[in-house]
């Protein structure tokens, strides 16, 4: 099994529930109230982990009790956390989290600690860097940071997975050094200024992501699957109907699904279907982390939808 390096973001995800969400200026009574650990890089180095992988998280907390939480949450996933930086006066970083009773969301993200996570301290960690086959970025860490880790990661010829969360502009310089970017359908809209409406628009999207050097591009598309396009190949993977119950992590255990599939060796088409499953349970519980399932649960639900399927 190849190691999957993921460097990345920690959040402390405050999650209130409401069966609505409020508009400005309103103040109404909620349903319940949560903490998890979260964050795109936590999340996604879980995901991985749960699922069986080889998984190791490079990132910046604070000197904190929620920094101290994330730790115990990366160990219980048995992530490799060795390398987890820790900021003398910044805090761990927060997500306030808004959930409505049909599992949308409003975020708040307070970056903290994952903003002093720099482009020196990716420099002394070469050497981990080299010593992973997958490398999977977002963009809750300085984008600067970002491309140091993907200027060192194809100096070791490492495979590059980028999910440009949350949605900015990337220096087109770096795009022939990514090998898969997986941004969503705003995140798409952001890099390629085409408007993802229908699946035309969304061909268009991702051809013009190749165009810019991207070698293979994801579109996440919510409720509606995932579209996968490449110089070769195009595909497009139907999502699975669930009922949410709390989307926060819908993209993250997709793009960790999806880096676990390739550490094992298979192929785009394979990897892509099992992260489809993989974020359809996880948007059915509540909490970030704690709706990552395992990959027997992920293989069970596969069969259980087939058979259905078939029976129709």
């Amino acid at each position: 099994m190849k190691k999957v390096l993921v460097i990345g973001s920690f959040m402390t995800d405050l999650v209130v529930q409401t069966d609505r969400l409020p508009v400005e200026g309103e103040t109404i009574i909620g349903k319940s109230f949560h903490q998890f650990t979260g964050g795109k890089g936590a999340n996604q180095a879980v995901a991985a982990a749960r699922l069986g992988g080889n998984v190791e998280m490079i990132g910046k907390l604070g000197k904190d009790d929620f920094g101290k939480e994330h730790i115990r949450s990366l160990q219980e996933a048995s992530v490799q956390n060795q390398h987890i930086l820790f900021d003398d006066h910044a805090r761990t970083g927060v997500g306030n989290i808004t959930l409505d009773n049909k599992g949308s969301n409003r975020i708040i993200v307070v970056p903290g600690a994952n903003l002093e996570l720099n482009e020196q301290e990716i420099e002394q960690l070469e050497d981990v860097i080299s010593d992973a086959d997958i490398v999977v970025l977002q963009l809750e860490i300085p984008i600067q940071t970002v491309y140091k880790t993907i200027e060192i990661a194809k100096k070791y010829q490492k495979k590059v997975i980028l999910n440009p969360a949350p949605a900015q502009a990337i220096d087109p310089s770096f795009a022939d050094k990514v090998d898969y970017i997986a941004p969503n359908e705003s995140e798409a809209f952001i890099l390629s200024g085409i408007q993802v409406e229908n699946m035309e628009m969304t061909r268009k999207a991702a051809d013009k992501l190749l165009s810019q050097g991207y070698k293979n591009v994801i579109i996440t598309l919510g409720e509606k699957g995932v579209f996968f396009k490449n110089q070769h190949q195009e595909e497009y993977i139907k999502a699975y109907k669930v009922e949410p119950v709390d989307t926060t992590a819908a993209g993250d255990s997709f793009v960790g699904a999806f880096a676990y599939g390739l550490s094992l060796g298979w192929e785009d088409k394979r990897a892509l279907e099992f992260a489809v499953a993989t974020s359809a349970i996880a948007v059915t519980r509540m909490g970030a982390q704690p709706s990552l399932p395992t990959r027997e649960e992920v293989e069970a639900f596969i069969q259980v939808r087939e058979i259905d399927e078939a029976r129709v």
